[in-house]
């Protein structure tokens, strides 16, 4: 889900037309097989610069270097077709989003993709237009950074210092060279489905499925929870949008009162509240929220799709209680 934090209605636009519609459709899909990353260190350490909340990596593809969102809400390697357009297309699809609007997506084979010190060599990418978030943003973006390229190493995000750090595992998922120790409060196990991630917290006492995004710039929930769940937030705000095939949809604003993660009370989150059910038909399952940079401002969090383990290592040691 592709959030815009300084104009949340901008963000529904792109959450309907591009993320949902596109890179995320599985209509052709991509090979079943996850790249394997060529990488002689254990630890990669790349630092990171951010357009508003989405996270800003530099990579490159065969000759053409710039920025690619970091996104775990995006299954593969998605190139923007503006800077790709004469690659070789292997197969191709129309996608509607959740507004009704039809989106050409593309299979491409690229001959290399070079992160940091990390290299992948010939792997497949979903060609589709960034333009709008480049708009948004004022930035030029090159592409995604999907989740099946970091399936191979324990990923830890450290939004407060700009840093993301790869760990190299092994097939069980133990870390080549282990982190450095520091104390996580919240350990949590997740699932990973058809190359996204998604875990079940609580709110009200209710257990919801979320999913996990990195390129999502705030939270989001599905306004089809229960009442009792809905009344725990505080709104802040509303909009009404026009989509072209679904009329007039309301988003609402709010903080999260009663949000829980492995029995801890996790304060001050923002979230987007809208009908996600566009978004569950994607992900073949049903959804009840998105926990994007709002959930990543409150810790270095560390993934390891292997061992199926999300861990919170809060910045602000109070923010739980």
């Amino acid at each position: 889900m592709k959030m815009i934090s300084f104009a949340f209605f901008l963000f529904f636009v792109m959450l309907s037309q591009w993320n949902d519609s596109e890179h995320k459709e599985r209509i052709y899909h991509q090979s079943a097989t996850d790249p394997v990353p060529i990488c002689a260190e254990d630890v990669v350490t790349i630092p990171f610069k951010r357009a508003g909340r989405l996270i800003i990596i530099d990579a490159q593809v065969d000759s053409v270097r710039g920025n690619f969102i970091f996104d775990t809400g995006a299954p593969y390697l998605v190139l923007n077709r503006t800077y790709f357009r004469k690659y070789k297309k292997r197969k191709s699809a129309t996608a509607n989003g959740i507004t009704g609007n039809p989106n050409a997506v593309e299979l491409v084979r690229v001959s290399s993709l070079k992160l940091k010190n990390i290299t992948y060599a010939n792997l497949d990418a979903d060609l589709i237009n960034l333009g709008e978030i480049e708009n948004v943003r004022g930035i030029k973006v090159l592409g995604l950074l999907g989740l099946n390229l970091f399936k191979g190493f324990e990923m830890e995000i450290d939004v407060r210092n700009n840093v993301l750090k790869l760990y190299r595992t092994d097939e069980e998922g133990n870390c080549i060279r282990p982190a450095s120790a520091f104390d996580c409060e919240i350990l949590q196990p997740i699932r990973v489905f058809d190359n996204t991630i998604f875990t079940d917290c609580y709110i009200a006492g209710k257990k919801l499925r979320f999913g996990f995004d990195t390129g999502a710039e705030t939270n989001a929930l599905n306004s089809r929870v229960n009442k009792t769940i809905l009344s725990t937030i505080t709104i802040s705000g509303r909009r009404s949008l026009s989509g072209a095939g679904d009329g007039n949809v309301e988003i609402l604003f709010g903080r999260l009162n009663d949000f829980k993660m492995a029995d801890n009370t996790i304060l001050g989150m923002q979230t987007l509240i809208t009908n996600l059910d566009g978004i569950s038909d994607v992900y073949g399952t049903q959804i009840d929220g998105m926990l994007g940079f709002d959930f990543l401002s409150k810790g270095v969090v560390k993934i390891n799709c292997k061992k199926k383990t999300l861990k919170l290592c809060l910045f602000d040691k109070f923010s739980n209680e």
